[in-house]
């Protein structure tokens, strides 16, 4: 009979031990939607992760097509936009852990139009966290922007924004 308890006892201890481990990045698996804020407005935002637990970028080129990234390595890429000009997409860096996801995203804009520039420069640190509520976002966004002739540019940058809610899983 001592056996048995000991197997049932040892059964109870690993039972609460996997119930109790963190999330895997691929529960982030899917897409998540809800409310989140920035500067005291509410609006609703939405984000996708692929199979492996890593975000999908999904973005639209000047020729109609629709292309999805899986941000899953530092790199970059270059396409020109609807409207024309240059757009650049750079990760910076990429952090997997159990029950969440960071990243830094780099995206400059660059277009002429008339004789005059048009450069829009965005930072974006990233972070996806579950809890028990659902998947906590904050985004930390710098933006610079620059506008100017031959004579040179005006601008510069702007002041930080932060965006964050908590998101449902819908998919």
């Amino acid at each position: 009979m001592a056996p048995r308890i000991a197997v049932s006892a040892a059964a109870l201890v690993l039972v609460a031990l996997v119930s109790a481990r963190p999330a895997a990045p691929a529960d982030l698996t899917g897409t998540w939607r809800g409310p989140v804020s920035m500067d005291g407005e509410t609006s609703e935002f939405t984000a996708t992760f692929s199979e492996a637990g890593y975000f999908l970028l999904t973005y639209a080129n000047n020729q109609g097509l629709v292309r999805t990234l899986e941000l899953a390595a530092p790199g970059q890429i270059r396409f020109v936009p609807p409207g024309g000009g240059v757009m650049t997409l750079a990760v910076e860096s990429i952090v997997k852990r159990p029950g969440g996801l960071s990243f830094v995203l780099h995206t400059g804009f660059e277009r002429t139009s008339g004789g005059y520039l048009d450069q829009q420069y965005v930072t974006e640190e990233v972070d996806y966290a579950l809890t028990t509520e659902g998947l906590q976002v904050r985004v930390v966004s710098r933006a610079a922007a620059y506008f100017g002739d031959k004579s040179g540019p005006s601008g510069g940058p702007r002041n930080e924004k932060v965006l964050q809610g908590v998101l449902k899983k819908v998919e």
